[in-house]
């Protein structure tokens, strides 16, 4: 590494000629690695091109989450053109790389400083100061607060992208980076898989492909419950609940282990449920194919936003927590939604872009029937499964 480095601790003075890097501790959460980026920075080395910033060799340090395996971090900038020969050079993307598995699951917060302020500096979206990346089981995506950003995800490494970067290169001093338990998520946030957080528990419910408590990505009960955006299908079109041989006498039956998911809004029994239902759906159904083989539970399943691979059909259950958050209403798994308004911003969901139309749910009623929400009016009904029906996919973690 360069003799442009040395450790210090990131609240003190720094000569503009020297950087350093320290691995921080909190004892239990929090691990930040410090890199402070000298003067040259913001004029005697060159910004432009996109190409990385360089001293001497990329910034390697170790952060709590990877233990004695080093992350290497390379900050990237871009000229943006100003009025007459104006113009900026700003830090537009950061490349962590190196990242090992025993970082699944915690979030990677970025930050950068100026020289003798200790106050973070706007990064992108004109007042956000932190980049938040959350790290599921190597597939990366933004975190909370993180809407602005575009993150490009590989094996064991991730390169942010600010869509408006403001923080120009003649102001960063040093940067931050922390891994740390994941963020707890609010009702309303942007979740990990680019949808919207409808729906928190503080105690846990079980999910998972087997309905357990450790169905979570990282092995426990999962708090979360997601729903994709309304642009997650070219448009909100209709599909049956299953395909047409599974729409009659020979239909999917018993599909979960609790009966109880049969019934109307199916209460807690059947928060986190979906997914084993939607697993049942498909295994009978066949590989969704919007062509060949359309299917409401296939659709939920072959969606992939935010590099996710665990969306599904919500159950009943799921579905009626949907509309108290979409109409604005208070969550509760023991309550019939009801009241409200449609695309409310009470709770956020005013971006959400739903219809007033029915949905399907992954809870059967019988053989040839299922159940639907109905959007408009709070209402859930059965449906036989050949109709046509709307699709919204959500997933728990």
């Amino acid at each position: 590494m360069s003799d442009d480095f040395y450790h210090d601790d990131p609240t003190e003075e720094i000569s503009k000629k020297s950087l350093r890097s320290k691995f921080l501790s909190t004892g239990v959460v929090i691990v930040g690695s410090i890199f402070f980026l000298q003067s040259t920075l913001a004029g005697n080395i060159s910004l432009n091109s996109n190409r990385g910033i360089e001293f001497g060799q990329s910034v390697s340090q170790a952060v709590a989450c990877s233990g004695s395996t080093d992350l290497t971090l390379t900050p990237r900038s871009s000229f943006a053109n100003g009025s007459g020969a104006s113009g900026a050079h700003y830090l537009n993307s950061i490349i962590v790389s190196n990242i090992p598995n025993s970082c699944y699951g915690v979030d990677f917060t970025i930050q950068a400083f100026g020289n003798s302020s200790s106050t973070p500096l706007a990064l992108f979206n004109s007042t956000s100061t932190k980049a938040v990346v959350y790290d599921n089981n190597g597939a990366f995506s933004p975190g909370v607060g993180s809407s602005g950003m575009n993150i490009t995800s590989g094996t064991g490494t991730f390169t942010v992208t600010f869509n408006t970067p403001v923080a120009q290169s003649s102001t960063v001093f040093k940067l931050t980076i922390q891994s740390g338990l994941n963020t707890p998520f609010k009702v309303g946030d942007r979740g990990p898989g680019g949808g919207f957080i409808y729906y928190v528990s503080d105690a846990g419910f079980n999910c998972g492909a087997t309905f357990t408590n450790s169905g979570s990505p990282t092995g426990g009960k999962c708090k979360y419950l997601e729903v994709a955006p309304s642009d997650w299908q070219a448009s909100e079109y209709t599909h049956p609940w299953a395909t047409g041989t599974k729409t009659s006498g020979n239909a999917i039956q018993n599909i979960s282990s609790l009966a109880d998911d049969a019934s109307e809004y199916n209460n807690a029994l059947g928060v986190g449920l979906g997914f084993k239902n939607s697993i049942a759906i498909v295994s009978q159904n066949g590989l969704y194919n919007s062509m060949t083989n359309d299917y409401a539970a296939g659709a939920a399943r072959a969606y992939a936003g935010g590099s996710q691979n665990d969306w599904y059909l919500p159950t009943t259950a799921e579905l009626n927590l949907l509309c108290q958050w979409a109409r604005g209403v208070a969550p509760s798994v023991t309550t019939v939604c009801a009241g409200g308004s449609l695309n409310s911003s009470t709770y956020g969901a005013s971006s959400a872009g739903f219809i007033g139309i029915y949905y399907w749910s992954s809870s059967e009623i019988q053989y040839n029937m299922a159940w639907t929400q109905y959007l408009s009016g709070g209402g859930q009904t059965g449906v036989e499964k050949y109709a046509g029906s709307s699709v919204r996919p959500v997933r728990a973690f």
